[in-house]
């Protein structure tokens, strides 16, 4: 019988901004929102996509001889990537010399991802880092991360969970003994801007972090913050209400950046966050006193 398997984007060495000390980190494919700042949308998805990015490619045409469905063509002598064609089979970045294919979402096991985190065993242990399980959102493969997770724990390795946490708290309970944190998105102050601009329920989210707060687990709530969409006083007043009413205590802050703009670029796909610019380092202090005196707060990147 063959060994299950799901959909990872990528996996990620020596990670510093996922958690404490170094890290691998393991991207699931696959979300279920829509966030219009998302850093990573190539693990929107469900099924596997493929970036392409032009200015690696050096139109030799090998990426045409091995795609079956006609997606990789030369005319002119000059490579074109036909979208709508592609089945996401892989075969193109395999073959690709340049590495201006890349695949995201391949099927792999858990003996192959733990393959891949136990390269760097000696580095966890040395700097207090561990495994990352993100995305994407983990949870959409939730008995999958709950194996994956138990092995970790089996060979020593902490695991930390970042997720949305826009799913059922019964996928959060298939993965409860074997996450040692978990990280929680927190975008929106109310429950309107959260379902118009990603899709989900604010409900929901502060619901499964009380949930996990009542029963002992760890739990930190991380907060993007994007000029124009939720970093204005008022809304960091209502998130930080919200988050009261939770029992998180640790809150981490992340400015908008703008590092996964080019991503949009490979998927052929428009980023509608071009005008927004970085928050200040000023403007971040000063939504971190808002949380100060009732949080443990620290302001990532």
């Amino acid at each position: 019988m063959a060994e299950p398997t799901e959909l990872i984007s990528s996996l990620q060495h020596f990670s510093v901004g996922d958690g404490p000390g170094i890290r691998s980190t393991v991207f699931f494919q696959g979300c279920n929102l829509r966030c219009p700042w998302c850093h990573n949308p190539e693990t929107i998805s469900l099924r596997p996509v493929l970036l392409f990015d032009p200015s690696r490619c050096t139109d030799c045409g090998l990426c045409v001889r091995v795609c079956p469905s006609g997606a990789q063509a030369l005319r002119e002598g000059h490579h074109v990537f036909i979208r709508s064609l592609c089945a996401g089979c892989g075969a193109c970045p395999d073959a690709c010399p340049a590495d201006a294919l890349r695949l995201s979402g391949r099927a792999m096991t858990v003996a192959e991802v733990l393959a891949f985190i136990e390269e760097d065993r000696d580095f966890y242990a040395a700097s207090g880092g561990g495994v990352t399980l993100s995305g994407g959102e983990p949870l959409l493969q939730a008995p999958f991360c709950a194996s994956l997770a138990a092995e970790c724990h089996r060979l020593g390795l902490s695991v930390i969970l970042d997720t949305a946490g826009q799913v059922p708290f019964a996928a959060f309970e298939q993965v409860l003994p074997h996450v040692d944190r978990f990280y929680i998105d927190l975008k929106c102050g109310s429950e309107t801007p959260y379902r118009d601009l990603c899709g989900g329920s604010l409900k929901q989210v502060l619901q499964n972090m009380a949930r996990l707060v009542a029963a002992g687990h760890a739990v930190t709530a991380r907060i993007p913050v994007v000029p124009g969409y939720n970093d204005r006083a008022s809304d960091w007043i209502q998130m930080r209400d919200a988050l009261q009413q939770t029992g998180v205590r640790e809150v981490h802050l992340l400015p908008y950046h703008r590092l996964g703009t080019s991503k949009y670029t490979f998927l052929g796909q428009p980023y509608g966050l071009w005008p927004v610019v970085p928050p200040s380092r000023e403007h971040m202090q000063a939504l971190r006193a808002i949380f100060a005196s009732d949080f443990d707060v620290a302001i990532e990147g």
